[in-house]
């Protein structure tokens, strides 16, 4: 493993995670773009799918909600992500597979998910080309994938406009705004260690739909995202169907 990704483990494992329930989980953005992740990824009832990158297991928690029937497994590289993810309330759902693994070499067999959710990790690895040919590969023919994309577009300005929108409470009591502004200064804490790390690769759109139909990617769609400004792609695998196995 590069020095890079020892330390960002070591940022994640010892600020980020244990920071992001508290903080960039509870901004409104942050809530809306992950219902929206969860649309986008369609999924059906019965079907195996693979977080990949899960960070505290917000994305588990949402599928379960959505349909308590799917085979979820998740997969990251910080060990407090992980046990955060497993104390994640589960309800009437099976439990999820959750395991220390690095997304560009997925111990997985081909094509054993139907449906494969990787967001903001790609800003984060050493081989985003690698990486998403492994998300495919795992995905089975006619399964859906949402991926995103670093586009380049994170700044100053996106700080702001991620903190002004987490504090802003129209008709809301004072304590509700100050536990809001609390939260999103809370959150710039956790992402300033962030702008001080190499850029990572930025995509433009073309590049995006290039890549992934290159791999065997269909009905590719691109749209930006609220908190990131990163391109999220969705689509399916070419072959078979979307039906769970």
């Amino acid at each position: 493993m590069s020095l890079r990704r020892r330390l960002a483990r070591a940022y994640f494992d010892a600020v980020y995670n244990p920071l992001y329930d508290a903080s960039t989980a509870r901004l409104t953005r942050y809530r809306e773009t992950q219902e929206r992740l969860v649309r986008l990824l369609e999924p059906v009832p019965g079907q195996r799918v693979l977080c990949a990158g899960l960070g505290t297991g917000n994305e588990l928690t949402r599928l379960r909600a959505l349909e308590p029937s799917l085979r979820l497994a998740g997969i990251d590289l910080s060990k407090a992500a992980l046990t955060r993810a497993r104390r994640k309330p589960r309800g009437d759902a099976s439990p999820a597979s959750l395991a220390l693994m690095d997304v560009q070499s997925l111990a997985f067999r081909d094509g054993c998910f139907e449906r494969v959710l990787c967001y903001h990790v790609l800003d984060f690895v050493d081989d985003p080309s690698r990486t998403v040919r492994e998300l495919l590969r795992v995905l089975a023919p006619g399964g859906r994938f949402v991926i995103s994309f670093p586009s380049g577009s994170e700044d100053a300005s996106f700080g702001a406009g991620l903190l002004s929108h987490g504090i802003r409470a129209p008709g809301q009591p004072l304590r509700t705004r100050i536990s809001r502004t609390l939260r999103a200064v809370l959150a710039g804490f956790v992402y300033l260690p962030l702008t001080l790390r190499r850029r990572p690769a930025a995509y433009s759109r073309e590049a995006v739909s290039s890549r992934l139909s290159s791999l065997g990617a269909d009905e590719v769609a691109i749209e930006t995202d609220a908190v990131y400004r990163d391109h999220i792609a969705s689509g399916r695998k070419k072959g078979g169907t979307s039906h769970a196995a």
